[in-house]
């Protein structure tokens, strides 16, 4: 594989920066084959679940990693509820002695059959 920079120098800096995107495509690539030839189709399932967990779970790690405490106090939302508060058009409360539509009842005649 190529190394993009040298890595050597700077100690501080991560290694996996040393190569560039096209590397890391080869590598999971050939690894992908490589497993999916000697595993079994539910261990491959497995496995896939697995890596996808714990790809979540950094990014998760690496979100919260780089998060500060001051910027967590500033963008602080509190919660609202979730039921908005409504009134009719007239601003008068809603009872049952004030209702909305009246109940109409009819007389429904009945035919004989012959």
């Amino acid at each position: 594989m190529k190394r993009d920079k040298d890595c050597s120098k700077k100690p501080t800096e991560s290694k996996l920066c040393c190569f560039g995107y096209v590397d890391y495509i080869v590598l999971a690539s050939t690894l992908a084959i490589a497993l999916g030839e000697e595993l079994s189709n539910q261990d491959v399932e497995i496995l896939s679940t697995f890596f996808a967990v714990l790809s979540d779970e950094l990014a998760l790690i690496s979100t919260v990693n780089g998060c500060s405490s001051s910027d967590t106090e500033e963008t602080f939302v509190s919660p609202v509820p979730d039921v908005a508060i409504t009134s009719n058009r007239h601003g008068q409360k809603n009872t049952d002695e004030n209702p909305s539509k009246k109940i109409i009842r009819k007389k429904i005649k009945k035919y004989k059959r012959y």
